[in-house]
């Protein structure tokens, strides 16, 4: 805030002392430790060279910036133009408006000023890395999926090849919500050469029910595979996560299966079913998640939901119950999942487009012990017919179910509404998690 009001009157000519651009090293070290978003230290940096150098110099003897130590942000829609007479009905998206905007949970704050170029209206499956991974388009044959670097590089998008999901005669629709979540490897930026895309898609007709594919596919600059490897799941999975050197999946009733995905290993490839057949959770009104602690252990968070009443029957969240995943050294399998009270200064961030663990205590605002959570829509989903019926939330009101559970207390709060965009006409987005690609200034 600070550089901000520097900046604006530096630029209109009411500051022209060079003492605003030799400030003492200890006060611009006090500034910088107030503002709490790399945003707010890239403005900082752009009011002149000297306070450039000087985040330069906070950085480095700080490390404030380091690699795996920023705090997600919410990716929300954007301001919108009014349109009409100002009545109810007037407040209407733009055709212009394709960009979304960032919402601070460290200061309570939306950054409309920073325009991230993720197309308003397509829908986010996955962010890792920094990046999103949108659905382009729904061919007759499949999906076209692209990866988006809005912080780097948002003009070149990389586009996958076709998800070729070619429908049976059973499967006679399909949806961009049929693709669950898309995870990669590694940064495509930094590792061009070497990454994998895996995605999660769920699929439903009327002999077998809801049924979830797995496919994944080696991306190399130039050298790319030109079709996805295909896997079914023996059983529904709710979440994908890449742990350590393998993709892990997480079913419906708690199974844990793994996967090599590496380009070494044989060219027929098995799901590894680690968790004992017998020893599944049931309660089948939960949503299931896998996030990897700040400590390195795997965790399986279950989410329970309830159904509300109203004009729409929205499904809430209503608790949360988290358990440490317990590995046998010798084999890799799973020996139990042991529920866990407390997660002391950890806080988790999680939703079907990315889960994340950070340290609450390196992050002003950020609540310990606490899970942070997005709509998930995976539970706004029914099979009718033959297809998939997705619920009319998306298309008629904004995704609601958001919140911070407290593990202790077992209360939630609020941590970001739509509610003030909820007479927009047209598809809302829901909000998504996104930890900004920022290592410091240097």
């Amino acid at each position: 805030m600070v550089a901000g009001v520097a900046f604006k009157y530096s630029c209109s000519g009411y500051i022209s002392s060079p003492e605003w651009a030799s400030l003492p090293l200890l006060p611009v070290f006090c500034i910088l430790d107030n503002l709490f978003e790399p945003i707010d230290h890239v403005s900082f940096a752009a009011v002149c060279t000297q306070w450039r150098s000087l985040a330069k110099d906070y950085n480095q003897a700080t490390q404030r910036w380091r690699h795996n130590n920023l705090l997600p942000m919410l990716l929300i829609p954007s301001e919108y133009e009014c349109q009409g007479d100002g009545g109810k009905n007037s407040r209407l998206l733009t055709k212009t408006n394709h960009r979304k905007a960032l919402y601070s949970i460290a200061e309570g704050k939306i950054y409309n000023n920073i325009g991230l170029e993720v197309p308003f209206k397509k829908r986010s499956c996955g962010s890792s890395h920094g990046w999103f991974a949108t659905i382009e388009s729904v061919t007759d044959q499949g999906p076209i999926i692209a990866l988006r670097d809005p912080f780097r590089n948002p003009a070149s998008p990389i586009l996958l090849p076709l998800l070729d999901v070619i429908p049976k005669k059973r499967d006679k629709y399909f949806h961009e919500f049929n693709v669950r979540k898309v995870i990669f490897s590694a940064d495509p930026a930094l590792n061009p050469d070497n990454y994998v895309v895996v995605a999660l898609l769920r699929k439903a007709n009327h002999l077998v029910g809801i049924y979830d594919e797995f496919a994944f596919i080696h991306m190399k600059r130039g050298r790319s595979q030109k079709r996805w490897t295909w896997i079914k799941p023996p059983l529904p999975v709710t979440d994908v996560l890449s742990y350590q050197t393998q993709v892990h999946l997480l079913g419906h009733q708690g199974e844990i299966w793994s996967l090599d995905v590496s380009p070494y290993t044989p060219r027929i490839r098995r799901l590894k079913l680690l968790t004992h057949p017998d020893a599944g959770f049931h309660r089948y009104k939960a949503t299931r998640y896998l996030v990897e602690s700040t400590k390195g252990d795997l965790m399986h968070i279950e989410r329970v939901c309830k159904q509300t009443q109203g004009a729409y029957k929205n499904v809430m969240t209503e608790s949360f119950r988290v358990y440490k995943v317990v590995f046998d050294d010798k084999d890799g399998s799973v020996l139990q999942h042991v529920e866990v009270k407390s997660i002391g200064d950890e806080a988790f961030f999680i939703g079907d487009n990315h889960s994340v663990s950070v340290l609450a205590s390196n992050f002003h605002g950020c609540q310990s012990n606490s899970i942070y959570y997005t709509h998930d829509f995976s539970s706004s989903s029914f099979v009718y017919g033959d297809h998939i019926q997705y619920d009319t939330l998306y298309d008629d009101m904004p995704c609601r179910d958001m919140g911070i559970f407290n593990l202790e207390s077992g209360t939630i709060t609020q941590h970001f509404s739509l509610d003030p965009y909820s007479d927009l006409q047209g598809y809302i987005p829901p909000a998504v998690w996104v930890v900004p690609q920022f290592n410091g200034l240097r």
